[in-house]
């Protein structure tokens, strides 16, 4: 059901030595000038535009920005060489998360995709996925809804039809059903309003609830987030 980004990553033992967070200092600045303020440039500024035209695809205009914060999500793992050392196995994602006074902040993931010992087009040139964020908990930030995805369980007896027609009326767009399951977009950001309007008026719906990315989680210690901003 979710998109998580289960890259590989080298080992830090693979890498020559370095200091990492000199040499990214600052292009990380340069992502965090102020969107809010006047005629500034970010990648901020790239995320709001991608979640404006989600929105605007539904009727919707975004708010005001309020603040803008980064995150660094990171798949840890102990390895057996060197003995008992601490690896990041998967490529680094980095979270952009803006609060414009919606139910939920945007979120704006992008991964890192390794050429040789770096990512020249990191982070201009990826695709941001956009994620709705509900809160500030390691859960909510690493495991994020995607943004305007919903999943519903369907009573029986619900006809194809019925369903469909009902869904539209609700501005519900690219709806898929499959016997009891259905999935559907909706206007992002404010995913559990939504989800609570379709469970109590529409009598055929069991539950609605966002989708969310999905991660491996079979290595310990785990998946950890770092606010960087």
């Amino acid at each position: 059901m979710g998109e998580g980004w289960p890259l590989p990553w080298p080992f830090p033992w693979s890498l020559p030595p370095t200091d990492v967070s000199s040499s990214r200092r600052g292009r990380i600045e340069s992502w965090l000038v102020d969107p809010a303020a006047k005629n500034s440039t970010s990648f901020f500024d790239n995320v709001l535009e991608e979640a404006s035209r989600l929105s605007a695809s539904f009727g919707a205009k975004l708010p005001a920005l309020r603040s803008c914060e980064l995150y660094l999500i990171e798949g840890i793992s102990t390895v057996a060489y060197p003995k008992d050392t601490l690896a990041v196995i998967y490529a680094p994602e980095f979270l952009f998360v803006i609060d414009v006074g919606l139910e939920c902040s945007i979120g704006g993931s992008v991964a890192w995709a390794s050429v040789g010992y770096g990512d020249p087009g990191f982070p201009e040139k990826r695709s941001i996925a956009l994620r709705s964020i509900r809160g500030r908990t390691q859960a909510n930030i690493i495991f994020p809804k995607i943004a305007g995805s919903l999943m519903i369980g369907l009573r029986e007896g619900a006809s194809e039809d019925e369903v469909r027609k009902a869904f539209a009326e609700c501005e519900l767009k690219n709806v898929h059903v499959d016997s009891f399951f259905a999935t559907a977009d909706c206007r992002p950001f404010e995913e559990p309003t939504i989800c609570r309007h379709l469970e109590s008026s529409l009598p055929f719906v069991k539950y609605a609830e966002s989708n969310a990315v999905q991660r491996l989680v079979d290595f310990s210690p785990g998946w950890v987030a770092k606010r960087l901003a």
